[in-house]
């Protein structure tokens, strides 16, 4: 019976604590503001283990129709490619200001996801992180489109992306599109 005492008061004395950090704002969530190593660990911890459960079970198309690259370029260069780069682009002030920062999915070295998990993370967005949720705005088609776009962004030159914008009579990122002046 002692035993259970001390867990309570342990449980009730954590819980306390919690609840004094979060009722006083005492956590910065500032995002110049960098999360502590410990709930950095925790929060990719609860990240990766949701992606995982929740896009099990996805079944996909062939993912090796040009028309779904074609289609997933068209978007990625729209709207991904702001905060997750491309190649030989340089990182946009809106990438800089993101914390966490998005994984730059031009570089050889971003931990891929498999399909399903990028599918989902497409789909439903992640919670405080910025990344959106396409899901409700967009066909599966471009959904997907934007999955085989990904997996197959590292292997891009710089050049072979600045072809296909030509070819798809897209706007390459100038400059001045992603700075403000500041007063």
């Amino acid at each position: 019976m002692k035993i259970f005492l001390i867990i309570f008061i342990i449980l009730g004395s954590l819980t306390g604590a919690i609840s004094a950090l979060v009722w006083l704002g005492l956590y910065n969530v500032a995002a110049t503001v960098p999360h502590r190593r410990i709930a950095h660990l925790f929060l990719e911890e609860v990240r990766d283990r949701s992606i995982s459960a929740h896009s099990k079970g996805i079944t996909f198309p062939s993912l090796t129709n040009p028309r779904l690259f074609n289609i997933g370029f068209k978007h990625y260069h729209e709207m991904c490619r702001v905060c997750h780069g491309a190649p030989g682009g340089s990182r946009t002030e809106i990438a800089q200001g993101l914390n966490p920062g998005p994984p730059d999915f031009s570089s050889k070295d971003t931990k891929m996801r498999n399909e399903a998990e990028l599918y989902w993370v497409i789909n439903n967005g992640i919670k405080m992180t910025g990344m959106s949720a396409f899901g409700p705005t967009h066909s599966e088609d471009e959904l997907w489109g934007i999955v085989v776009f990904v997996k197959r962004l590292p292997k891009l030159k710089p050049k072979e992306y600045a072809a296909m914008i030509k070819s798809a009579g897209l706007q390459e990122e100038r400059g001045d599109d992603h700075h403000h002046s500041h007063k």
